[in-house]
């Protein structure tokens, strides 16, 4: 069963009956990604239940398919949960910038069980939250990243119940940046546990620091068995791999993980394609330094700006002049940084080139032709 056949079969359990489990992580995971302006006040006041966050959202016409996974679908379903009728929701915080290439959401959730959920959004449609995403592989911190620390420390200085944190995407590893570097104390005392759903890790810089390493043992991440965006960057924390019924990236959707009773269905290992990109990739990364990093990513979506558009949806209702204006900029680009460019395309290709060869290697070494004679005289 997938995650709505959870909310079908055991929505009329309580917290009470049935302690929070990953699944319910994915839930509030997901209803992080709802638009809730007009609906939850920024403010820490948790004065709305789910029921009327639904009952408004609807009214409202609020419109979010292009969305891969619209939240909409679950929200809908889970009013009719005994589960999560206690559920409050409060602490509506969204920054969307392209000046400061930031895409920023997240809600807190007071679960009725003593303990509060904070979910954090993954990346939408914006151009901001697509050029972030990039950012977390040279920078040491991005505004977003920054933001989810310090809204954690002022959703500590509000409440005193224990927290639990967590995101699918970005939101994932918003959740887990934002528990290691709030306050200290905080982090210590009241964090009980920390989920990345297919969420990307860090660079080095981050990977490395105390800071993360003070909250590894605490934070689960779930990815697909063929994940794409799971496997990136680095990230020593406790990995669970899990089956889906979607295929390739489409696994990164959420509505298509398998589920058994209260826990998502695990694999016993990732895919080889899964594997394959995970270790192309790690090299490619390795083989940049972070000045190279930000001259590719900078170079790419300074020319997909210049067409004015600030979403996906935008580009695309608009694609011929979006297209036109797009390749005129990328004309624009001086001669070296093409270079850069190309230089970085062709270190991704001899990576993959080399993770093959890699592999080739282990193959032959492991054959034993003696023992390959004896099978086939058998």
């Amino acid at each position: 069963m997938n995650i709505l056949d959870y909310l079908e079969m055991r929505g009329d359990l309580t917290f009470a009956e049935r302690p929070f489990n990953e699944v319910d992580n994915l839930v509030f995971s997901i209803l992080a990604y709802l638009d809730m302006h007009d609906i939850v006040s920024e403010r820490l006041e948790f004065s709305v239940s789910l029921k009327r966050l639904c009952k408004r959202y609807l009214a409202l016409g609020y419109d979010q398919s292009y969305i891969v996974n619209d939240p909409k679908i679950l929200l809908k379903k889970i009013v009719s949960c005994r589960r999560y009728e206690m559920v409050r929701v409060g602490g509506y915080y969204h920054w969307v910038s392209q000046d400061e290439q930031v895409q920023f959401s997240c809600a807190t959730f007071i679960l009725g069980d003593g303990t509060a959920y904070v979910g954090f959004s993954g990346t939408d449609d914006t151009l901001a939250g697509w050029r972030e995403d990039f950012n977390i592989t040279f920078m040491s911190s991005t505004p977003g990243q920054d933001e989810a620390a310090a809204y954690i420390d002022r959703l500590g200085k509000c409440t005193v119940c224990p927290l639990r944190i967590g995101g699918h995407s970005k939101g994932g590893n918003l959740a887990v940046y934002g528990a290691a570097f709030c306050d200290e104390k905080l982090r210590d005392s009241r964090i009980i546990e920390v989920y990345s759903n297919d969420g990307p890790g860090f660079n080095n810089t981050v990977a490395e620091s105390e800071q993360y390493r003070a909250i590894t043992d605490r934070t689960v991440k779930i990815i697909p068995e063929e994940s794409v965006v799971g496997i990136l960057l680095s990230g020593n924390v406790k990995t669970k791999v899990i089956k889906s019924n979607a295929k390739g990236i489409t696994q990164h959707g959420f509505y298509m993980w398998r589920v058994r009773r209260d826990r998502f269905e695990a694999a016993s290992r990732l895919s080889p394609s899964s594997a394959f990109m995970d270790e192309t990739i790690r090299r490619w990364l390795n083989s940049l330094d972070d000045e190279r990093k930000k001259t590719v990513v900078s170079a790419v979506f300074d020319s997909i700006e210049a067409s004015g558009a600030t979403t996906l949806t935008e580009l695309n209702a608009n694609k011929w002049l979006s297209y036109n204006a797009i390749l005129k900029a990328a004309g624009n680009i001086a001669p070296e940084i093409y270079g850069e460019i190309a230089d970085s395309l062709r270190k991704l290709a001899d990576a993959g080139r080399d993770v093959l060869w890699d592999e080739a290697k282990k193959t032959f070494e492991r054959f034993d032709p003696i023992k390959a004679m004896a099978v086939e005289q058998e």
